[in-house]
């Protein structure tokens, strides 16, 4: 089987139409592309989106496709970088779990960016989204754990190569072409996880969405790629994975794992969701962070993989930290981005109760819960046991919830009320124009 996926992939997304994805996957998909136009807008001034913006001036980048959230116009592959990196800064965006994926970020700004240089209606821009989350979530699948425990960071290497899909779909390019446009986005895909905590983490992002445009547009003009990027002798798989399985390949179009893409309700790594879920519980159960003594969390072992930075200096940082995450939902008894900021990293008390925070491993524990055992001034323990975070499958955050997030981070928009009404039916538009007239 190895010796045909990209074939069997690039099949799959010239063949794909909106009227061929099952209700439930619709659904899944227009959560996915909310959420990630709600991240975009409301990370539009984030630093790191001011600098990439400035450097776009710079190289004079200017062109037709919209930077949600602000009023600039780039070119259609950078207008992708700065809504893939403002979709992810802030760590508060979806996960496929099952590889550690981020899917949406790097996909729906790659679809969104050739969708209005294209002049395409919602359906077919849905469409390219679906598609690139099937193939970008099969891959990381098909590459875990190893391609992961060597650094790779998933969706920087996975998600070229599912904007890339999503963009050759909605140009409407054959199964040929859009074989190339993988292969022109396989060869560049890169990212590694030593750059958490830092701006280049969402940069990789963004590189991913503008990767799958550049991609796709080339080979729309005719640029060709070798036959089998993906699984060749020399191609990503062999180079970036000890042990590869093909398997999740062999149901493209009949299982769709878009529905288990997971929408973050809080601003960091998901893994560390259950965490904060027992640091809320806490405090809801009435207990002060000054009556505490110390707290054992058992998590599964991939959490300190990700999660392990035990003083954090910076907002980015604290992200990836158990330790701080416990530490805001029992202090602060919330996990958005006010609590991985500059400034909570270095509050006092979150401080102190971080260093009450010891860690243990059990392999036996999904990675979407944890034990904790809390022990109080005088003795008194507590022990609590999330089974599944807020926000995962298992606990997925509601529609009305999802709308509360993005009318809440598109705040700055003259009426956040109708980018929510535009985003959540993505797929009814007549064109893409039409989210960005409610999007500047």
């Amino acid at each position: 089987m190895s010796n045909d996926i990209t074939p069997r992939i690039s099949s799959f997304v010239a063949q794909l139409n909106w009227d061929d994805v099952p209700e439930s996957a619709r659904v899944a998909a227009r959560r996915t592309a909310a959420n990630v136009i709600g991240l975009s807008v409301g990370a539009a001034h984030d630093p790191a989106a001011e600098a990439v913006l400035a450097a776009a001036a710079d190289l004079g980048q200017t062109g037709p496709a919209q930077v949600l959230g602000r009023t600039e116009q780039l070119t259609a592959p950078w207008a992708a970088l700065v809504n893939g990196l403002t979709a992810h800064v802030e760590d508060f965006d979806d996960t496929y779990l099952s590889c550690i994926l981020h899917p949406g970020a790097p996909i729906v700004p790659a679809a969104l960016a050739v969708a209005q240089l294209a002049g395409a209606d919602g359906a077919t821009l849905m469409t390219g989204v679906v598609a690139g989350v099937e193939v970008a979530s099969r891959l990381g699948d098909c590459l875990w754990p190893s391609h992961f425990d060597r650094g790779w960071h998933v969706t920087a290497t996975t998600g070229p190569i599912g904007a890339a899909c999503a963009a050759a779909r909605i140009l409407g390019l054959d199964a040929q072409r859009t074989a190339d446009a993988i292969a022109i986005a396989a060869t560049q895909a890169a990212g590694h996880t030593e750059q958490l905590g830092s701006m280049t983490k969402s940069f990789q992002v963004g590189r991913a969405a503008s990767i799958g445009v550049e991609a796709a547009l080339l080979a729309e003009q005719g640029f060709t790629g070798p036959v089998e990027p993906l699984a060749g002798r020399r191609g990503m798989a062999a180079l970036m994975a000890a042990d590869v399985d093909w398997s999740p390949m062999s149901d493209l179009g009949s299982r769709w794992l878009v529905e288990s893409n997971a929408l973050k309700p809080y601003s960091c790594g998901i893994v560390s969701h259950p965490v904060i879920d027992a640091g809320r519980q806490l405090r809801a159960d009435g207990v002060d962070p000054t009556q505490l003594e110390s707290v054992t969390l058992e998590v599964h072992p991939r959490v300190l993989d990700v999660m392990g930075v035990a003083d954090p200096k910076t907002g980015l940082q604290s992200k990836f930290s158990v330790y701080h995450c416990f530490a805001v939902g029992l202090v602060r008894g919330a996990g958005g981005p006010p609590e991985f900021s500059d400034e909570t990293a270095t509050d006092p008390q979150i401080q102190q109760v971080r260093k009450l925070v010891t860690v243990t491993l059990d392999p036996s524990l999904a990675a979407d819960s944890c034990r904790m055992t809390a022990t109080l001034v005088g003795g008194r323990t507590v022990d609590l046991t999330v089974e599944h975070a807020t926000g995962s499958t298992s606990a997925p955050m509601t529609d009305e919830e999802l709308q509360d997030k993005v009318v809440r981070l598109a705040g700055h928009l003259d009426n956040p009320g109708s980018l929510w009404n535009v985003a959540w039916r993505l797929d009814e538009m007549t064109s893409a124009t039409d989210l960005f007239a409610v999007a500047r």
